[in-house]
């Protein structure tokens, strides 16, 4: 499968670190933010991109139309290092596992880094192929509020263990051979997609 990098402006080069940050974006939302640029600065990252998803396959309801999505996500992530793509969408692709696997194929010299909060951590070992994940790229972990002890001590981080990189390290992440993590804080933020969702449903109540 390949695609083309240049669609929507898409281009990565060869060689870079590129993280790679996936999730509904229901809504897109400061939490976000903080999260990719704290990405970008902690694990020394070329660019990131948002891989806003046609729908996640944890989630029984569905989110709001990707086009309304993308376009909020952009309004709101406007930054040069910074790319939104409905990748997952133009190849067909709902689990993680192949839309990493989608995009090493489609861009095969550059180094990815899947980035993902600590309440994501908790909850890895539920994902689909989540070894198979780990087996593909580095994994970049963030700290999210309430979350730090259950990430730490869970299932994933339990089995993968001996592949985690000291915090000190967090900068050689995206050069590590996976599996490789890496587990850094970063100044919480309370905000979440479906806390939003839940505030905004109750103002149309």
């Amino acid at each position: 499968m390949r695609w083309d990098a240049y669609q929507n402006g898409f281009h990565v080069e060869p060689g870079q670190a590129v993280g790679l940050l996936g999730g509904s974006f229901d809504p897109p939302h400061a939490g976000h933010v903080n999260l990719t640029l704290e990405a970008l600065r902690r694990f020394r990252l070329d660019r990131v991109i948002w891989l806003v998803s046609p729908g996640n396959p944890l989630k029984a309801r569905g989110p709001a139309p990707l086009d309304e999505r993308m376009a909020a996500a952009r309004a709101l992530m406007d930054h040069p290092r910074v790319i939104v793509s409905d990748f997952e969408a133009r190849v067909g692709t709902r689990y993680t596992a192949r839309t990493i696997a989608a995009m090493k194929e489609a861009f095969p010299a550059t180094r990815f880094v899947w980035l993902m909060g600590a309440d994501n951590l908790a909850q890895f070992h539920l994902w689909d192929d989540w070894r198979g994940i780990a087996g593909q790229v580095p994994i970049g972990v963030l700290a999210r509020p309430g979350s730090r002890l259950a990430a730490r001590g869970s299932v994933a981080a339990t089995v993968l263990r001996l592949s985690r990189l000291p915090a000190r390290d967090a900068g050689l992440l995206a050069r590590a051979a996976p599996p490789a993590w890496c587990f850094v804080n970063m100044p919480m933020s309370p905000l979440s997609s479906s806390a939003l969702r839940a505030r905004r449903a109750g103002a149309k109540t």
